[in-house]
């Protein structure tokens, strides 16, 4: 279920870090914590994996805060629209219960130092579902393979979008989502599964002397800080359609829980 929130600044300027997702994930739990801290408190230190499990996923993504009259000035956004919106999704029906509950409890949401009234939550009809569908970003993506420990360099790396182990790492991801989310494994399709990003948008960003790649700060429960190289392009995703869904819903890459993947269907597309 995907979950559309409207938010009113309780002032006319509102300060926002620029790489505010660290803040954004760390005010969805304290939401959450509003209706049940135990369940916060777990999905935030373990997800929802067995103990002992390697991936440890949540099933959660949002989006970029949708803020229609904005500035950059001294590294934070300015926020000066009376309305901000926000978009969040979960398949977990026990995560979008606790966070209905959470946000309609008394008083604002705060986003670091920013404060917003809740105006409005609306549920979104899913989409059709089909073997080849075509979203544009609502959060950047973020792919990443680690490098050849045999070369000393047991690190991550951050995928471009043409690098060709992309399609392959995306593929594994979702079916490991599948497989946590239902239990089974996921179904087999009858085309392969592909990825493919939106020619025209890359032209026209190169046109202009840019990139569709982001770098992207994000912290951990330490403070610590990763930069995150992630990918903002519409993309075609071919497949089976359960798999396309378990993106949609979860966030498509990694690091979900920290605001990316999330896509929203392209309606201009064809």
């Amino acid at each position: 279920m995907r979950l559309k929130l409207t938010l009113r600044q309780q002032r006319p300027v509102e300060w926002i870090p620029y790489n505010y997702g660290y803040y954004l994930a760390a005010t969805i739990y304290n939401t959450l914590s509003q209706s049940s801290s135990d369940f916060a408190t777990r999905l935030h230190d373990q997800g929802y994996a067995p103990e002992g499990a390697r991936q440890k996923f949540k099933y959660f993504t949002f989006s970029n805060l949708q803020i229609p009259v904005r500035t950059k000035e001294q590294g934070q956004i300015v926020s000066r629209s009376r309305a901000v919106t926000l978009y969040l999704s979960s398949p977990k029906e026990d995560f979008l219960q606790h966070l209905i509950i959470g946000l309609f409890a008394d008083g604002p949401l705060r986003i670091h130092n920013a404060l917003f009234d809740k105006q409005s939550i609306e549920s979104l009809p899913e989409p059709e579902w089909s073997e080849s569908m075509t979203f544009s970003m609502l959060s950047p993506l973020a792919v990443s393979a680690y490098r050849d420990p045999s070369m000393g360099m047991n690190t991550k790396e951050y995928l471009r979008y043409d690098d060709g182990r992309l399609p392959g790492i995306l593929m594994h991801n979702l079916q490991a989502k599948y497989r946590g989310i239902y239990g089974n494994e996921p179904p087999e399709s009858r085309i392969p599964f592909s990825i493919t990003f939106e020619s025209g948008y890359l032209k026209r960003m190169q046109d202009k002397g840019r990139g569709v790649g982001k770098l992207i700060t994000i912290k951990d429960v330490n403070e610590r800080e990763t930069r995150v190289k992630a990918i903002e392009c519409p993309f075609t995703v071919t497949g089976h359609p359960e798999l396309i869904k378990v993106g949609y819903e979860c966030g498509f890459g990694e690091n979900n829980s920290m605001g990316f993947g999330m896509v929203r269907v392209d309606t201009k597309a064809g």
